[in-house]
């Protein structure tokens, strides 16, 4: 077991990152809208004042979305990549892996709900509006964490013994 690449808290760590990271959008979304508008009416006295407002309400408003996606399919792929970097796992770890499996859809529920709650807050109402792809996906996140975490134990635990494939030839 020593020198294994694979991790079965992976999905958990997988949930957690890109939840993090959704509410810290979420926030950020809110803040940056309120405060380009707020300052805007405000002191925006000058086409470049205004111009630098609009650029940081069109960032909090539509920009945030291609952020969250790229950190979502980079967390997702760097979990395959790691999956598919581990040489062998004995078949005895299959347990341990589907429940931690069962363990990542639990955290995926509460995770998926708090989002939700966050969301329906009407302070941040505003800022989910806009962050509607993000929206989507967290509230598909069980399903999510399902097939992820199903895909990594296919991925492991269907790799050979052997760790190298074909017969070398001279």
């Amino acid at each position: 077991m020593i020198n294994k690449k694979g991790n079965p808290a992976a999905g958990i760590i997988f949930i957690v990152s890109i939840v993090a990271f959704a509410i810290f959008l979420l926030i950020v979304g809110f803040i940056g809208n309120e405060v380009g508008t707020e300052l805007k009416e405000k002191i925006g006295i000058t086409a470049e004042i205004n111009d630098s407002l609009d650029t940081t309400i069109n960032l909090s408003t539509s920009t945030i979305n291609t952020l969250w996606y790229i950190m979502f399919i980079g967390l997702l792929l760097g979990l395959i990549v790691q999956a598919m970097m581990i040489q062998y796992y004995p078949k005895v770890m299959v347990p341990i892996f589907i429940l931690t499996l069962i363990i990542s859809v639990i955290v995926a529920i509460v995770m998926s709900n708090t989002y939700v709650a966050l969301t329906e807050n009407l302070t941040l109402a505003t800022a989910s509006a806009y962050q509607a792809g993000i929206y989507f996906i967290m509230t598909k996140l069980p399903y999510i964490a399902v097939v992820v975490g199903l895909l990594g134990i296919v991925i492991i635990f269907t790799r050979d013994a052997g760790g190298g494939g074909g017969a070398i030839i001279n």
